[in-house]
């Protein structure tokens, strides 16, 4: 493995053992969309599974550490209480028929072969930051708060998901994207970068300024400060909460750690 370690990433690694009584196998694969992934073992697997791309540059160790943080969170909840969410077929298909006049008048000037892979990528992204956005809230909060060695590299983490976020705002997303796909990802942006630029003293909110999504982001954030519990049922709580507000609460279900799909593949 050619991932360069600085502290306190060894560290979290043990504790990483210690809670969950297994440690994390890394895996290079470079298909990936981020330079890290988590895939948690169950009860059948020998290890976690952190999957990488070979090149990657220093804040790989912020993402590991990032990455922990999830299995600490649903580690660290009673068995019966670890929930994930999941979708298949039968759950797309109702979602994104309640948009699909949307989605028409999108993809009618689309070659049909196109038309599939870019419903995908709205779907699944969708389900993706609705997922995962409030638990990395709380877990970036945390990496802050107990390791300012890695502050640096956190910011420059934080600062790379900035910059891709800022798509969302574009002409060119904006022309081509359903409209209720476009809302719920700014909002979602607005509100997760507001609550860690506070935390951290960053201004990461300032592009939104003169947008329409900065009035219903406020209000996401303040009823995330106002609202989280600091646990993984927390996290699924607030995950419905955000759902609801961006009007998802159907695109997804719930279901048991141990009864995922084999090929399931856990992001944050």
């Amino acid at each position: 493995m050619d991932i360069q370690f600085i502290d306190p990433v060894p560290t979290v690694l043990e504790e990483v053992k210690n809670v969950t009584g297994k440690g994390i196998e890394f895996i290079v694969k470079d298909n990936l969309t981020t330079y890290a992934a988590l895939k948690m073992a169950r009860k059948d697997m020998p290890s976690h599974l952190i999957y990488y791309k070979n090149k990657h540059d220093e804040i790989i160790n912020h993402l590991i550490v990032h990455e922990c943080g999830h299995l600490f969170r649903i580690f660290k909840c009673p068995e019966n209480q670890r929930l994930m969410p999941y979708s298949d077929p039968r759950i797309k298909y109702k979602a994104l028929k309640t948009i699909e006049n949307e989605i028409t008048a999108r993809t009618d000037t689309l070659q049909e072969d196109h038309i599939a892979p870019l419903i995908d990528l709205w779907y699944n992204g969708l389900i993706r930051q609705v997922t995962n956005l409030p638990p990395d809230i709380m877990i970036e909060k945390w990496i802050y708060d107990q390791f300012p060695a890695l502050r640096p590299l956190q910011l420059k983490s934080l600062k790379k998901q900035h910059s891709e976020s800022m798509a969302g705002l574009t002409e060119t997303v904006h022309r081509m994207t359903p409209p209720t796909i476009l809302f719920a990802t700014n909002v979602m942006n607005y509100a997760f970068f507001r609550i860690l630029g506070l935390h951290v003293g960053r201004n990461f909110v300032r592009e939104y300024s003169s947008t329409r999504y900065i009035g219903k982001g406020k209000e996401l954030a303040s009823i995330t400060e106002r609202n989280y519990t600091d646990s993984h049922e927390g996290d699924n709580v607030m995950i419905d909460k955000w759902a609801t507000f961006v009007n998802i609460s159907d695109w997804f279900k719930w279901r048991g750690f141990e009864d995922l799909p084999p090929n399931y593949l856990q992001t944050g």
